[in-house]
């Protein structure tokens, strides 16, 4: 498949990339180039490093901001797959319709600043779904937020909770698995206890639930584990999200 290198500016205004990371931004660039300057002054024979470190900042910025440009192009070319129209037409919808931007906008954003390169496309084939059927807005705006969440370390810990069962040539059958213990997943994984807050993530976007309770939520309380000892199962959309992933995958 022929990939395009869609503009997304008309779309979402540019934002500096990684703007919480201090020295990225343009601000930041400033700030490091006038520090670079007082310590050279004040020490030239530290200002040559000084000034190369903000250089290779400079090159980092440029290149990550490139990154994001491409990922955001192929939410868009995804959407428009997904919703059998041309890119120029998903960028028209979504511009002209404040529901849609918001959506697209919340997709763009996630696709930019993620690591996991199934979820961008992914991204794209939600976006698409909403604009191919109206229907299909509110689950899939759901979707574009639980996306929006999920990185690969919380992959990981999902995958403890689900079953796949491989069909030939046919992709994987997901399904949810048996209860898992956090403390089974924290030491497959190795993180110990920094395992608490993915399966926090994921108990709030509805892909893990406490046994006993309802498919997708809990009957008594928002529930979210503080011991590792606690025993968690995934609900079909956790088995779900593996599907979405493989599609995604798949076709990009």
């Amino acid at each position: 498949m022929k990939r395009i290198d869609y503009q997304v500016e008309d779309v979402e205004p540019d934002f500096e990339p990684l703007s919480e990371q201090f020295g990225t931004g343009d601000g930041g660039k400033i700030v490091l180039a006038a520090v670079g300057a007082g310590l050279g002054a004040a020490a030239p024979a530290i200002s040559v490093p000084i000034a190369a470190g903000v250089a290779a900042l400079d090159a980092l910025r440029e290149r990550v901001h490139k990154q994001q440009k491409r990922r955001q192009g192929t939410v868009l070319q995804a959407a428009s797959e997904r919703a059998d129209t041309s890119p120029e037409d998903v960028v028209r919808r979504i511009t002209e319709d404040d529901t849609y931007a918001l959506l697209a906008a919340e997709a763009l954003d996630a696709a930019a600043r993620t690591r996991l390169d199934s979820k961008v496309a992914s991204l794209g084939r939600s976006l698409g779904a909403l604009l191919q059927d109206d229907a299909l807005i509110d689950r899939e705006s759901i979707w574009i937020r639980i996306l929006s969440v999920i990185e690969s370390p919380h992959i990981r810990v999902l995958r403890y909770f689900v079953s796949g069962k491989k069909l030939g040539n046919d992709g994987t059958y997901w399904t949810p698995g048996t209860e898992v213990s956090v403390q089974t997943v924290s030491e497959g994984i190795g993180l110990e206890d920094a395992v608490l807050p993915l399966v926090q993530d994921l108990l709030r976007c509805g892909l893990l639930m406490r046994p006993g309770g309802i498919d997708g939520g809990t009957p008594d309380s928002v529930y979210t584990p503080d011991a590792l000892n606690e025993e968690l199962r995934a609900t079909q959309l956790g088995a779900e999200l593996f599907v979405r992933l493989e599609l995604a995958a798949e076709e990009f």
